[in-house]
């Protein structure tokens, strides 16, 4: 199992396998892990997004500045496409590995 990280913009070992993985994911360690993604107040605001969707956080959670202080970021919901489209064209400008079927439309 692998997770495309929006804070570095890399594909992440999980070291599990499915099952493992899966048995995770249903856990309250989720939220463990995510805790270095989420602001004050993101269950408000992601509550309403349809699957389609996904958040814009500006600066990008790959800056200095969102990982500094991600409550001061400003956040809007996106088309997922738009986020995955961007997160392909950041990884291609820093010349970081092609992150893949991401972006593809």
């Amino acid at each position: 199992m692998t997770y495309f990280a929006p804070d570095s913009l890399e594909w992440e070992a999980m070291t599990v396998g499915y099952g493992a993985w899966l048995t995770w994911a249903l856990s309250d360690r989720l939220a463990q892990f995510y805790a270095g993604l989420r602001w004050p107040g993101w269950e408000e605001e992601t509550a309403n997004l349809t699957v389609a969707q996904g958040i814009t956080v500006q600066p990008f959670l790959w800056s200095k500045e969102a990982q500094e202080d991600l409550a001061a970021t400003s956040r809007a919901p996106a088309p997922m496409t738009e986020i995955l489209t961007m997160n392909q064209d950041f990884c291609r400008q820093m010349e970081l590995p092609d992150p893949g079927f991401l972006g593809a439309a």
